[in-house]
């Protein structure tokens, strides 16, 4: 991928925030950004990303194109 985007096959599955490319865009954002995390359920032994935002939502990987991480100080 380019741009600094990274596959989402790469992302961190640790519960750190990153910046997620949604699939239905066809160039990669530039803002508002889609921010999320990768959580697991262990009740129903499935994972997925928790996405940020009024109200909050879930997708699985299928949903999204890439990734970048979040900037820090």
């Amino acid at each position: 991928m380019s741009g600094g985007w990274s596959p989402i096959s790469a992302a961190p599955r640790d519960g750190t925030p990153v910046i997620l490319w949604m699939a239905e865009d066809d160039d990669p954002p530039v803002l508002p950004l889609t921010v999320g995390y990768w959580i697991f359920n262990p009740r129903t032994r499935m994972g997925y990303w928790w996405i940020f935002g009024d109200p909050p939502h879930f997708c699985s990987d299928r949903l999204i194109r890439g990734w970048k991480p979040l900037l820090r100080d």
